[in-house]
């Protein structure tokens, strides 16, 4: 599946919001960190992009090294019980759930994308800000969806 401007732009604030860090083994991105990209931290989506109602969700991912991802990805067990851990069990149902049901946004899907990319566009720079004032840790960034 064709990557887009979106899901580039997600997979930054996932990576960002993490400060970097996988969320599975603790490996800690410098480059990451230095210049908010680093293709050795990767967004983990917990449903895959093919599913539109869940695609461009924040909650739909985690900032994993590339040694973990392919290992959740081997493993769907140990996926869903690193999810659940993060996120909860009642938020991994729900995107269970959702993955199924069909999503017509309210504009065309092409603007939809334009406004999602927009949105998580700001809400990156926003933390990138909050990271050069000295925020460390987690910070968390509005969805989208």
């Amino acid at each position: 599946m064709k990557l887009t401007t979106t899901d580039s732009i997600l997979s930054k604030c996932v990576r960002e919001r993490a400060n970097w860090v996988c969320e599975s083994c603790g490996t800690i991105s410098e480059d990451g960190r230095a210049t908010g990209g680093d293709r050795a931290m990767q967004h983990s989506h917990f449903q895959g992009r093919k599913h539109k109602r869940t695609r461009y969700m924040m909650e739909n991912g985690l900032c994993l090294c590339a040694s973990c991802h392919a290992r959740v990805e081997e493993d769907p067990y140990l996926h869903n019980k690193l999810y659940s851990e993060i996120w909860g069990e009642g938020m991994a149902e729900l995107l269970s759930q959702l993955k199924h049901e069909p999503y017509k946004p309210p504009m065309t899907w092409k603007e939809f994308e334009k406004q999602a990319t927009k949105h998580y566009k700001k809400e990156f720079e926003r933390m990138r800000g909050l990271r050069l004032e000295g925020e460390q840790g987690r910070i968390e960034f509005e969805g989208f969806i």
